[in-house]
């Protein structure tokens, strides 16, 4: 049982919940306000009635993170369709599957991308502001709750985030909600409320990982207050409950996801070039943008309700606020979207702030809020007022995300693609990494449409398995991501051959006053040579291109096959390297993972080059290839070593070869694994790792669960994934002293 008293801490006893001069008890707690929930419902009906209209004015394509979403939506309805559980599970690597697949069920109910899943997230935002009403109730009176949930309902940020299908605002709601239930199961006492938190509490992991940032603090310092043995009991039967519900997403994703948080956390935001977290522009990031995220009175009103809050020592509700708050200000990643779920309890402490006035001041008061709350959700949804700042700050004072009117052309490109195509399937490339305008919102797209087209990015040196590309000039998103598509514009502007093979075949004004540019592939007749010209002048491009991936070639051969009709399209049938050693790697890049391989052969079959760059200056630019099959090669146990030291993911991982398998030992943060598996020819990629034996800290696993722990290893899913042509090996044989790959007999 726990006590929050004004000048008594958090200690056990009677659950009596006092606020200044009010005395509330469990029984009143429960006679909640008619008058109160009819404000909050009138409220929520305005919030959604705004967003409503401003959807229906929005023709803005999804923007990255919004557009994978969407597209997990129409993944997890047609899962759901098919009873696919297993795809619902592994469907995503990071983001768990409840919200998407809420709306992915109102998707299937109602076919509208945009009503469908935003009627999931306006459901979240009512939700999120009936519990920080309940929650402000344990604390304050029926005005108090009232101002906490339209403080919550109407902050800057929370109206910008129920215009777009993100996981922060439902993951704010279950937060929320799990409050709640925290202090309705009054320090683990009532086992009928126990057991609801730990559904809640799965639910919530299910709702997005980062829920255990904002819960685990209040949750310990529940726990810590117990001292009967039945209430600890509740207490192990909530955290089971919630394993339970949560354990099918992420027992199979459990050690890898770490590594996933501190990449996106550190690695990914230092490359986005986010401020160290120790520095002052790190340190003052979610300070500086607190008012713009939540409002200028509510941020006041929090101020006053911390200080009454910190008197009263009502430690929840600071502990809930402050701990989630440091945690994310030692994260070099900074989004508002992040610290969203701070605003329910950061609401309930302006709530307590309100009714901390007397008298005329509460008037007043009222009367600023409200009037606030209407200029924050104009300004935001339709940018009236705009313009207005934070003085000395410089930041926005209130928000400006009115409806885009203008169409962007995404559907008609995507029907000239399609139609240029004949509904085959077909590679395309989209360039540009612009909200508006990436790979994300075209592939949600043609998901929805049910186009049969495959989506990369930018490619890399050359658009090798690319059908077609779709560049943009003007703003190309954001700097870090930039480079390539200035550097593929840059290509195409000044190698006429490359720009021979990928001829326009449509422009699209675009409502930034860019201008979009759809290529397709297009060899047509190219060379006009005789073939052995053409063969020799493709060994000698060969030769010279070899250096790029291979060094220390001894014993190089090179034979190509195919007919002159085939030439003049660029096309080979078969082209066979052969070397007694090499040094392969991406010579490309700095510090490469090399490889030394011996009795090497190598045959790519149904090339396909650029005939014009060849003829007019003898080089090899690669545009697509039927299969690269390894059809011989042997690694020596020491170079395997070798390469795994410097192979990104396995430089902690040392490796023993033995008679058909080979063991693996990964040294890590937590408890080390160690893996005995067999790596065969693989179906949908170059290979397959069979697990035979896996242990996580010395503890073997049993045999239904090792998939869980090796597929945070494994290699060939992304190596499948990344390659633009299709990879084969030949049969592969591991011995104690070498892995050998033979020919098929």
């Amino acid at each position: 049982m726990l006590a929050w008293a004004p000048h008594a801490p958090l200690s056990g006893g009677g659950f009596d919940m006092r606020a200044g001069s009010l005395t509330t008890s469990p029984a009143s707690i429960e006679q909640h306000s008619r008058r109160g929930w009819l404000l909050i419902g009138a409220i929520f009906v305005v919030l959604a009635g705004v967003a409503g209209i401003w959807l229906a004015l929005d023709r803005r394509p999804p923007e990255w993170d919004h557009a994978n979403h969407l597209e997990r939506v129409v993944s997890c309805a047609d899962d759901m369709a098919h009873a696919n559980v297993t795809a619902i599970i592994e469907r995503s690597s990071f983001y768990p599957p409840l919200a998407v697949c809420a709306a992915g069920l109102a998707y299937s109910l109602v076919p509208s991308d945009v009503a469908s899943a935003q009627a999931v997230i306006l459901l979240f935002l009512g939700l999120g502001m009936a519990s920080v009403y309940v929650l402000a109730r344990f604390f304050t009176d029926v005005c108090g709750g009232v101002v906490a949930a339209l403080f919550f309902g109407s902050a800057n940020f929370v109206v910008y985030s129920s215009l777009r299908f993100q996981l922060d605002l439902p993951l704010a709601a279950m937060v929320a909600v799990a409050l709640v239930l925290l202090l309705r199961a009054d320090g683990f006492s009532r086992p009928g409320w126990s057991v609801v938190l730990g559904v809640v509490l799965g639910l919530g992991m299910l709702t997005k990982p980062p829920f255990a940032v904002y819960v685990l603090p209040p949750l310990l310092l529940v726990a810590a207050q117990i001292r009967a043995g039945r209430p600890l009991g509740h207490l192990a039967l909530t955290v089971l409950i919630g394993g339970a519900v949560a354990v099918l997403w992420y027992a199979p994703r459990l050690i890898g996801i770490f590594g996933q948080i501190g990449a996106r956390s550190f690695k990914q935001a230092a490359e986005a070039g986010h401020a160290a977290p120790w520095t002052a522009e790190g340190l003052l990031y979610y300070p500086t943008y607190f008012v713009p995220q939540f409002g200028l009175l509510a941020v006041l009103f929090v101020a006053i309700g911390f200080v009454v809050a910190a008197r009263r020592r009502q430690w929840l509700l600071l502990t809930s606020l402050v701990v989630p708050f440091l945690v994310f200000q030692m994260i070099q990643n900074k989004n508002l979207r992040y610290t969203l779920p701070l605003l329910p309890v950061a609401a309930v402490l302006g709530g307590i702030g309100f009714a901390a006035l007397r008298g005329s001041m509460r008037t007043i008061a009222a009367v600023a809020i409200a009037l606030a709350a209407v200029v924050q959700v104009a300004g935001m949804a339709f940018g009236v007022p705009r313009g207005l700042t934070m003085p000395l700050l410089d930041v926005p004072l209130v928000g400006d995300n009115p409806p885009m009117r203008a169409e962007w052309p995404h559907r008609k490109i995507l029907t000239l693609i399609a139609r240029d195509a004949r509904d085959a399937p077909a590679t395309v490339s989209v360039v540009p990494n612009y909200a508006f305008f990436s790979v994300s919102n075209f592939r949600y797209y043609a998901l929805r449409d049910g186009l049969p087209l495959r989506w990369v990015r930018a490619w890399d040196e050359e658009p090798i398995g690319i059908d077609y590309m779709i560049i943009k000039d003007g703003d190309q998103g954001p700097e870090w991501t930039a480079g390539k598509p200035r550097r593929i514009a840059e290509r195409l502007a000044h190698d006429r051959n490359l720009a021979r093979v990928f001829p326009v075949i449509g422009e699209f004004p675009l409502p930034d006053g860019s201008t979009a540019t759809i290529r397709a592939r297009r060899i047509g007749k190219g060379s006009t040579v005789s073939l052995p010209i053409f063969t020799r002048r493709l060994e000698q491009a060969i030769q010279r291109r070899l250096p790029q991936i291979a060094h220390d070639i001894d014993g190089l051969q090179i034979r190509i096959i195919t007919s002159e009709e085939q030439a003049r399209g660029g096309r080979v049938a078969r082209v066979e390297v052969e070397a007694r050693t090499a040094t392969v790697g991406d010579f490309s890049r700095p510090r490469p993972a090399l490889l030394r391989v011996h009795d090497l052969r190598l045959v790519v079959e149904d090339a396909l080059v650029n005939p014009f760059s060849l003829d007019e200056d003898g080089r090899l630019d690669p545009l697509d290839a039927g299969r690269v099959r390894f059809e011989r090669a042997t690694i020596l146990s020491a170079d395997v070593t070798a390469f795994l030291r410097d192979l990104k993911g396995f430089t902690t991982a040392s490796v023993e070869l033995g008679r058909g398998s080979a063991s693996f030992a990964f040294a890590q943060f937590g408890p080390d694994v160690r893996a005995r598996v067999r790596i065969l020819p693989g179906r949908d990629g170059p290979i397959a790792v069979t697990p035979e034996f896996v242990s996580v800290g010395g503890v073997t696993i049993p045999g239904v669960l090792v998939n869980w722990v090796v597929r945070n290893y494994d290699p060939s899913p992304v190596m499948a994934a990344r390659a633009p042509v299709r990879l084969e090996v030949g049969q592969i044989e591991i011995s104690p002293d070498a892995i050998r790959i033979l020919a098929n007999r």
